[in-house]
């Protein structure tokens, strides 16, 4: 049976952190707003900036959206390389593409700029499927990302206990809670931008500290699946 796994880009690819912060300083100085602590930074993580504009920094919709459009001046042409590949991210991908995965990106960055990303670190060719926001579109939020990504890899099939044959994996809790709506079996990894707490939380099904641990996960299922 054909296995699907799906990954997440910030925070669980790529360590992109330096390039989405200074992007988000260089928006809200350039409009006079306070740029919050580096705790509430670490928040702009994660979900679309629209929304975190809103909660953190207390803009109205249509300032949020004015944000925005100046945060990606900078991050289109700079900030989008200010970034790094995480330890091992190869070998897993690898490893999933020889076991013959179905490999995806699904990821509330936009995809075009996931594309630039996957494509400047030469990882276009381990996936099958990229799917990234399209704030033109509407779509901006991770269930509706990893629902589309999922029929784009042929919507697979759900076992006898309902859980999708998919693996979600992600270092936030937006990863966590689309792939448990959606049946897949999520991953949650802590050497991201989420907490461990956040990731039980979001009830996420496995925890993993580093890369190799989810390779770990990745052979416990198959040994139960052979059982």
């Amino acid at each position: 049976m054909k296995k699907t796994i799906l990954f997440d880009l910030d925070g669980t690819l790529t360590d992109s952190q330096e390039g989405i912060l200074k992007s988000i300083k260089f928006a809200l100085e350039h409009f006079g707003y306070d740029v919050p602590d580096e705790e509430t930074l670490q928040l702009f993580l994660g979900p679309p900036l629209v929304d975190a504009f809103q909660e953190h920094c207390g803009m109205t919709f249509e300032q949020s959206e004015e944000t925005y459009f100046k945060f990606r001046e900078r991050y289109g042409t700079i900030g989008k390389f200010e970034n790094q590949v995480y330890p091992n991210i190869v070998d897993l991908l690898a490893k999933c593409k020889t076991e013959q995965y179905t490999i995806a990106v699904a990821t509330a960055k936009p995809e075009h700029y996931a594309k630039d990303i996957l494509d400047h670190f030469e990882l276009t060719p381990y996936f099958d499927v990229i799917v990234g926001a399209n704030y033109e579109a509407g779509l901006l939020h991770k269930k509706e990302i990893l629902e589309k990504a999922l029929k784009l890899c042929g919507n697979p099939l759900t076992d006898d206990n309902g859980r999708r044959l998919a693996f979600m994996v992600g270092d936030r809790k937006y990863d966590v809670e689309a792939a448990n709506e959606l049946g897949c079996i999520s991953i949650g990894v802590t050497y991201g931008y989420g907490t461990e707490a956040e990731l039980k939380e979001a009830d996420a099904e496995y925890i993993c500290d580093d890369v190799d641990e989810i390779a770990d996960v990745l052979d416990l299922e198959e040994m139960m699946v052979r059982r």
